[in-house]
């Protein structure tokens, strides 16, 4: 088994796709903001086009973040750049596209960014996406930490690598999550801040794995998380957590 080193996550704070209280979610007006306040670790969302192109989006479907109705597996690439993935959050980010993952990783080298790179399958596609994703981050100089809400994900993940890092994604707890931890060599848990404690999170770090809470934006819980053995946050980058956290 590959033993990874610690992630080193300064500030402990990763913008949740992005800056995104100031840009429109995972667009890269959201991952240019959060380098510009000071953020060194961004998270973001992927999945598979019609056309097997990897794009940058969180919803499955379009209607909440673009300027038409679908599914994004529905459209190829070339028919997603041409939406406007902006304007819902404000009209002066109209011009403002879906990005595809190449591109996304380009400017992480450019603005020497880390990233956790949400994998979002399809049933039955789980191979066609991580070896996509894989393929893409090989040469990549920028460090890549990977997670999915899919087992099948990060079992595919694991087949074909065992030098990525990998972070298990917990909302509920799940029966023998912590052996499949072990099993996947997990560097990391991410889990929603609701499910933490002061013991839980002391039984995680026993395991020797991080532990990465998703998604603070108040200033009180985040300080509270931290004083608790939490290693970072996942936040929208409020301007309190800004000013009194990072």
């Amino acid at each position: 088994m590959v033993h990874f080193n610690m992630l080193s996550i300064h500030p402990p704070v990763i913008g949740h796709r992005g800056a995104s209280y100031y840009a429109p979610e995972n667009t890269i007006a959201a991952f240019v903001k959060a380098k510009q306040l000071g953020i060194n670790w961004v998270e973001f969302d992927v999945m598979l086009t019609a056309c097997g192109e990897v794009v940058v989006i969180h919803d499955h479907t379009l209607e909440r973040t673009t300027n038409v109705k679908g599914n994004v597996s529905d459209f190829t690439y070339e028919e997603l750049k041409k939406l406007d993935a902006g304007s819902w959050f404000h009209p002066q980010f109209h011009q403002e596209k879906i990005p595809c993952l190449q591109d996304v990783l380009a400017l992480l080298k450019q603005q020497r960014l880390s990233a956790n790179i949400e994998i979002k399958a399809q049933i039955g596609k789980e191979d066609i996406i991580v070896k996509k994703v894989l393929d893409f981050i090989a040469n990549e100089n920028s460090h890549i930490l990977l997670s999915s809400f899919s087992l099948e994900v990060m079992r595919a993940i694991r087949k074909v690598s065992d030098k990525i890092q990998i972070g298990l994604l917990i909302d509920t707890w799940f029966p023998g999550w912590e052996k499949i931890s072990d099993e996947l060599n997990c560097v990391s848990i991410h889990l929603n801040q609701k499910l933490l404690d002061k013991e839980n999170i002391a039984r995680m770090k026993a395991m020797g794995k991080q532990v990465l809470a998703y998604t603070v934006n108040d200033v009180k819980r985040a300080k509270e998380l931290f004083s608790l053995g939490v290693d970072a946050i996942f936040s929208d980058l409020s301007e309190d957590i800004l000013t009194q956290v990072v």
